[in-house]
């Protein structure tokens, strides 16, 4: 398997692990699984304040002279914010009896706890889940270990630093409960942000170069900046009636209404809605880019160039004419795919395995 799914050896700790929550200050869900898993989780919200500048005057001069020039070594938080938030780590990694600090996130976080850790001596890992942090190089080789999140990332990562202790995550999402659906609505489910045109354009596109009498309608599910942008694109292109821009909708909304549609359209290459879309049993077709190719097989959907407007009409019209067995065949096999490799519990017991990989040999090397 791409990723490590099955733990081997002791996974739970006694020490409680010092988890650094991301810059929005949400925690992920594997953190509820490791919970689960009898794990022992303290979470740190940076954006509550640093620590005053005078407890680095306490630190130990040696631990502060490598905290230090790792802080001056980055660039998405000041180096003293990042000293003074490194200290409040310090300080709860000590006050907690922790034994490990987590990143959860390759932000500027990252930067504050890998400093904490090196003002407290202790072990650190961090979990990359985009790839867009700054300095993620420096990031990967100050870790202990590093959790890359889905195949693609971590071949990206390990380009960037070949020596770092890596483990491969699942992509994951939360599993609806099983439910029989309404009759189809022989419509087509799109998920959009609308913060950037780059996945809409494509389908408005694609809608327009079919016949109009053989042209699905998409549903478009989602709110941002370029909303009214692009549904008047929309409109001006001639497809109105066939992209019909719905604004955001609750996740119940989506447990409920998404098993009735005919398929998904993933316009914009995420690869969390299209596993989301596979959990209702829906058919996928979007663009072939790596994090898509990760988790959509050709039992499960289909896969166009990147760009390929007139492939993506094809892939409409057949996404609406796909026969209702072949359908039905290819929404289990995509609910099999998560429930098999995506979901929030087997994420967490690949990262509870790493974990433990690092504490043991945290110990190990205080043992020598």
């Amino acid at each position: 398997m791409p990723f490590d799914a099955t733990p081997q050896g002791p996974t739970t700790p006694t020490a409680p692990l010092l988890c650094i929550l991301p810059a929005d200050g949400r925690e992920p869900a594997e953190l509820a699984s490791l919970r689960r898993m009898g794990w022992p989780i303290v979470t740190l919200a940076l954006a509550d304040g640093p620590a005053p500048a005078s407890s680095l005057a306490r630190m130990n001069p040696l631990a502060l002279a490598r905290a230090s020039h790792f802080a001056f070594a980055q660039r998405d938080l000041p180096p003293r914010d990042a000293l003074r938030q490194g200290a409040r780590i310090a300080a709860a990694f000590r006050a907690h009896g922790c034994g490990a600090i987590h990143a959860t996130a390759a932000d500027a976080t990252a930067t504050a706890a890998l400093v904490g850790a090196r003002l407290a001596g202790a072990p650190a890992s961090l979990i990359v889940r985009d790839g867009d942090g700054q300095d993620l190089a420096r990031k990967l080789r100050a870790a202990d270990i590093v959790f890359a999140t889905g195949a693609t990332m971590a071949g990206r990562l390990r380009a960037l630093a070949p020596q770092i202790a890596l483990r491969t995550l699942p992509l994951a999402v939360d599993i609806p409960a099983d439910a029989t659906p309404g009759p189809r609505n022989a419509r087509l489910l799109c998920l959009a942000s609308m913060d950037s045109a780059a996945g809409l354009r494509p389908l408005l596109a694609a809608l327009a170069l079919l016949p109009a009498d053989q042209r699905p309608v998409v549903d478009v599910i989602g709110s941002g900046p370029l909303f009214d942008t692009l549904r008047a694109e929309a409109l001006e292109a001639g497809v109105s009636d066939h992209a019909r821009f719905l604004g955001a909708r609750p996740a119940d909304w989506l447990a409920a209404e998404g098993p009735r549609y005919l398929g998904f359209v993933a316009p914009d290459a995420s690869a969390g809605d299209a596993l989301r879309a596979m959990a209702l049993r829906l058919p996928v077709i979007g663009p072939a880019t790596p994090g898509m190719r990760d988790v959509v097989a050709a039992d499960c959907g289909h896969l166009v160039p990147p760009g390929d407007m007139p492939a993506l009409a094809r892939a409409l019209r057949w996404l609406t004419i796909l026969p209702n067995d072949q359908r039905r065949l290819m929404g289990e096999a995509g609910r099999d795919r998560v429930l098999g490799g995506h979901t929030t519990a087997i994420r967490a017991a690949a990262l509870a395995q790493g974990l433990a990989t690092m504490a043991a040999a945290a110990t190990a090397r205080l043992a020598a």
